[in-house]
């Protein structure tokens, strides 16, 4: 295998949670009358949900600490199970490790809330170390959490591909020197990974899995 090492994005490549935090943002917007648009909101959710809010907040002039909590509410009325893993995620991260790679995880999101995510699938022995944003590292494109990963495993960066679905996280791997795979969609203007991926049997066909 060329590659022997996946650093993993969480949300929107590993794990469909985007689903859920689109129809909580949007049910949020209905309760002040406002009918969103979910094929918008999510073009929106694919630059930060940060930059999502803080838009969708002024432009319907509405409190944003208020806004964020109530989508925070919406979103813990949904079961873990309503966010499950993308179609061949976890097969791909199983063959891969069964080949000999290793899988690990670089999220913006917090330690706890990915454990159990993780452990709710049972999965969490496929990823052998994970950087979350109680790390400290700033956010992505910000190359810091790939590098201290690759860093703190004596990753050789030839043998890493990242993968994701934003541009940032294709921006971040390559400014830590590794290449990118871009998962379900197209990539913007100036960014360019070296693979795009619309499912994930083309990744297996990249790493060589595919029989």
């Amino acid at each position: 295998m060329r590659f022997k090492y996946l650093i993993w994005d969480f949300d929107g490549t590993l794990f469909d949670t985007y689903t859920v935090l689109n129809r909580s943002i949007r049910r949020a917007l209905a309760e002040h009358g406002i009918e969103g648009d979910a094929e918008r909101i999510a073009a929106m959710l694919s630059d930060t949900l940060s930059n999502t809010v803080e838009a969708l907040a002024r432009e319907h002039e509405l409190d944003i600490e208020a806004f964020v909590e109530r989508i925070r509410h919406h979103q813990a009325e949904a079961s873990l199970g309503e966010r499950p893993p993308f179609p061949g995620a976890i097969r791909v991260c199983r063959r891969f490790a069964e080949a000999g790679g290793t899988n690990y995880i670089h999220t913006h999101r917090d330690a706890a809330s990915l454990a159990a995510y993780l452990d709710f699938q049972g999965v969490t022995g496929l990823f052998a170390d994970c950087v979350t944003r109680d790390d400290g590292y700033p956010r992505k494109p910000d190359p810091a959490g790939f590098a201290a990963l690759v860093e703190r495993h004596a990753l050789p960066r030839a043998a890493v591909l990242a993968v994701g679905d934003r541009d940032l996280d294709v921006l971040g791997a390559h400014e830590a020197g590794l290449a990118a795979c871009l998962f379900g969609t197209e990539p913007g203007p100036g960014v360019e990974p070296e693979y795009v991926i619309h499912d994930f049997g083309e990744l297996e066909r990249i790493l060589g899995l595919a029989t």
